[in-house]
């Protein structure tokens, strides 16, 4: 693990970069200062980026997101989200009834899929985000108590960032389903599908580095697909000072010098 000041220290020996949204760009409302000038920097060299999230939003979503916060649009490829990964797999599924878990009020554009009212309708269960604080964990494990079906979990973060503070994911619901006997199909990082989805995305480069600011999720899914990692002190690791996986290298804050 090598501590480094800032990005454009090591950008020229990458040929492309897969960029962490949330705790890395910005904290969910406004960008983090310098966030920006270092995608202005690797548009400039001409290094490719893909945005990676996972959010379980389809990634036209999270590209308005992303140029709503202020991110010129031509400074990244395009944004790779768990959501949109899952709704390309899930294409061909021959389930056709699926119960949302998600924020009330938000539209996850699974357009190919019969939504029902009640998860004991559903085929499948898709668990694509947290209506936390509103509802807890434990109302959500009396909505999944005896239910046998699938899930599909498209977020498989435990903890969501907020301007008032840490609330349980999408992975927190599902790990809750796994333990009540439930099976769940985890998409995302640091899950090998949405690495080769975001790989084709920059089409392919040799020397890819990835930066997140979760070990557990960016540098393990990083290094699981055999690219080098970038951890971010920032998000979810502010305040840490140990981290497992380590990763190849480790900055305070993301900027570029």
């Amino acid at each position: 693990m090598i501590p480094i000041e800032g990005v454009g220290e090591i950008a020229g020996q990458y040929d492309g970069m897969l960029i962490d949204q949330f705790g890395v760009l910005h904290d969910g409302s406004k960008l983090y200062p310098g966030s920006l000038e270092v995608l202005a920097e690797l548009h400039r060299l001409g290094i490719p980026v893909a945005v990676m999230t996972n959010s379980g939003k389809r990634a036209a979503a999270n590209v308005t997101r992303l140029t709503g916060i202020g991110i010129p649009r031509d400074y990244f490829v395009d944004a790779v989200s768990s959501g949109e990964v899952a709704y390309q797999l899930l294409a061909s599924s021959p389930a056709k009834r699926a119960f949302i878990i998600g924020k009330e009020g938000d539209d996850y554009g699974f357009d190919h899929f019969d939504l029902v009212a009640r998860p004991q309708d559903a085929e499948v269960l898709l668990i694509l985000g947290s209506d936390a604080p509103r509802t807890s964990l434990e109302d959500y494990e009396r909505l999944l108590k005896g239910l046998t079906q699938p899930a599909i979990c498209c977020n498989p973060d435990r903890w969501m960032i907020t301007s008032s503070g840490l609330y349980p994911a999408p992975g927190a619901i599902a790990a809750l389903y796994e333990a009540q006997g439930g099976s769940v199909r985890w998409i995302g990082k640091p899950y090998r599908d949405i690495y080769d989805h975001a790989l084709k995305v920059i089409a392919h480069p040799k020397r890819v580095l990835c930066i997140g600011d979760s070990a557990e999720h960016d540098v393990a899914g990083g290094r699981g697909a055999g690219l080098a990692t970038l951890l971010i002190k920032t998000g979810v690791s502010e305040g840490l000072s140990e981290f497992e996986p380590a990763p190849d290298y480790l900055m305070e804050r993301f900027i570029w010098r």
